[in-house]
């Protein structure tokens, strides 16, 4: 083989190879992005469900006559949505969050009040096995003002 050919070779090979490596990193960003927009819309839809099952709670509780068992299957699916929350706000995840990036800027205490959440939540969960209707609303109104507190904080309004 000439050299102008082997050169043409090489030349063609090192093209190859530097075309499939940024076919390969731009495929790899576009699965990270996915990846963040997926924790986006699942902490947005735990946050919606969280707030739809509180207040399902609230009212349970608030009735003469308890049903339960319909109490232990709401707050079980509430604790599960509260704990799912503290692996979904990763770093590169604020694209279309409503989350202020004091967030990702003071993430200790944000995922503090994310525990503190949770934690009540727990309360609350034991609280309704046990059939203890006043802890479970104690464990409730702490859960909400722990809520608020965080919203005030960190989510923006627009």
């Amino acid at each position: 083989m000439s050299v102008p050919t082997r050169v043409n070779t090489v030349i063609t090979a090192l093209s190859l190879t530097f075309s499939l490596a940024i076919t390969s990193a731009a495929a790899s960003e576009s699965t990270l992005t996915a990846s963040l927009i997926q924790d986006v819309e699942q902490r947005q839809a735990a946050f919606s469900q969280i707030e739809k099952q509180q207040k399902q709670i609230d009212k349970a509780l608030g009735n003469s006559s308890t049903d339960w068992s319909q109490l232990e299957v709401l707050s079980a699916d509430l604790t599960v949505n509260s704990a799912s929350l503290q692996h979904l706000f990763v770093q590169g995840s604020q694209l279309d969050s409503k989350a202020k990036d004091k967030v990702w800027d003071d993430n200790i205490q944000f995922k503090a009040a994310l525990d503190k959440m949770n934690n009540s939540f727990i309360k609350m969960d034991s609280a309704i096995q046990q059939q203890d209707k006043n802890t479970a609303k104690d464990a409730l109104k702490q859960a909400n003002n722990t809520c608020r507190n965080c919203h005030r904080q960190y989510r923006s309004r627009w």
